[in-house]
């Protein structure tokens, strides 16, 4: 067991040599203080991304019609590729793997706004045709009310789902729209909804001003025929998006007549693909934290390594008496091992509270910016595993009295008569 005087003379020995403990300490204190800062930062700006994408279906499929490239069939390159409903039966009968299918259709080009009108007031909106399944692929709080339905398509109803900002402009926040009516386009639809945005930053205001009717309704009321602007979708358990939308844009550049080499003709996209992207992204991040982490702490081990070897030749004369006296190599080796654990784990939980610290006034900093439900800034509250935090002290410990080891051998081979003698 160690005995308190065990304790006295590691101490007096760290003390008798204030600036080399303080130096090799520094190096300890400083290799965890970069850990920790650089871990809470990557944990940091990962939860402002993932907070910024939160409303977004991580596998969401989109596809829309363009112009084709290349002549088939004796037609002519540049013909416009128009989706319509034929399309969309098409799809749910003939590809597996759709789960949600939400076919979809905007007043005007994407993002473009279109005046609606409650009394004398009047916003611009963001006005589409949709199913009730595009709840599924966007989810989104219903703040009163609620959303679309089957028999809001299959009837043909007048009625909207209208976002938070359209309520503010047209009715004030504190009112209750639920059942009144707003003119688009002249045309009077019946408010049965109100919903805010799952999203943060730039993008909030564009969702808030978004106005839901049924698909089957705008196609009617406003002239679109069968006409199906795009499609929007989530595959089912087990399949990925980018096979199904493989087969979904085989089928209709058969149906469109369009060479299957002809990658223009059916755009697509799909947010598997980003969040794949953005996640390998982090995995690099982290991989880099990890190497310069690990680098530094690394440098702090040898340098306490080489330290010691200092230390033992300083003090030949002192482990010399002690072995005349009676000492064993094992307590030769014991006062070394000891002597190197205190100063690297104390140095190492003084990294690790300076860092907590450096974070959390940070946070403090940050809090205002990042907190705010309109924020635009790609970064959280940065955080830090504490089994991760002390698995990496504890292994930094671990490696640090393996590298002592050296210098203990050294010390439990001096010769007690030749360490006397030495001046």
């Amino acid at each position: 067991m160690i005995d308190r005087d065990a304790w006295h003379e590691v101490t007096q020995a760290l003390l008798r040599n204030r600036l080399r403990t303080l130096l090799t300490a520094s190096g300890i204190f400083w290799g965890i203080f970069i850990l920790i800062v650089m871990l809470g930062f990557g944990n940091g700006i990962e939860g402002g991304v993932k907070k910024s994408m939160a409303g977004y279906a991580t596998n969401a499929l989109y596809l829309w019609g363009n112009e084709t490239s290349m002549p088939y069939q004796g037609l002519s390159p540049g013909r416009r590729i128009s989706l319509d409903n034929d399309d969309t039966d098409a799809i749910l009968a003939q590809v597996d793997g759709v789960g949600h299918l939400a076919p979809r259709v905007r007043l005007g080009r994407y993002r473009s706004r279109r005046d609606i009108a409650y009394g004398n007031k009047v916003t611009d909106a963001e006005v589409s045709g949709d199913l009730p399944g595009y709840e599924k692929i966007l989810p989104m709080a219903i703040d009163t009310g609620r959303f679309l339905n089957p028999l809001d398509v299959a009837q043909k109803r007048k009625v909207a789902v209208i976002g938070e900002r359209i309520h503010a402009d047209l009715f004030g926040e504190d009112s209750n729209p639920i059942g009144k009516q707003i003119q688009i386009r002249q045309i009077s639809f019946t408010v049965i909804g109100i919903f805010k945005p799952e999203h943060y930053g730039d993008n909030r205001e564009r969702m808030s001003s978004l106005v839901f009717t049924p698909l089957s309704t705008f196609q009617q009321v406003f002239n679109y025929g069968q006409s199906i602007g795009f499609y929007a979708l989530v595959p089912k358990p087990g399949y990925s998006s980018r096979g199904v939308a493989d087969d979904i844009k085989a089928l209709l550049q058969k149906r469109h007549r369009v060479d299957p080499r002809d990658a223009r003709a059916i755009g697509d996209w799909n947010t598997e693909s980003e969040f794949i992207r953005i996640r390998n992204l982090f995995t690099g991040i982290r991989a880099f934290i990890w190497t310069v982490g690990v680098a530094t702490l690394l440098a702090g081990v040898f340098g306490v390594s080489n330290i010691m070897l200092i230390a033992i030749r300083e003090r030949r004369r002192e482990f010399g008496l002690r072995k005349s006296i009676g000492a064993t190599p094992s307590d030769v080796i014991r006062m070394i091992i000891l002597e190197t654990a205190t100063l690297v784990s104390g140095a190492g939980f003084l990294g690790l509270f300076a860092g907590l610290g450096a974070l959390y006034a940070i946070d403090l900093f940050t809090r205002p910016i990042t907190s705010a439900v309109d924020s635009d800034v790609l970064f959280s509250t940065p955080t830090v595993d504490m089994k991760v935090a002390i698995a990496a002290i504890a292994a930094l410990i671990i490696a640090s009295l393996l590298a002592a080891l050296i210098p203990a051998r050294h010390a439990m081979r001096i010769d007690p008569v030749e360490a006397l003698r030495a001046e």
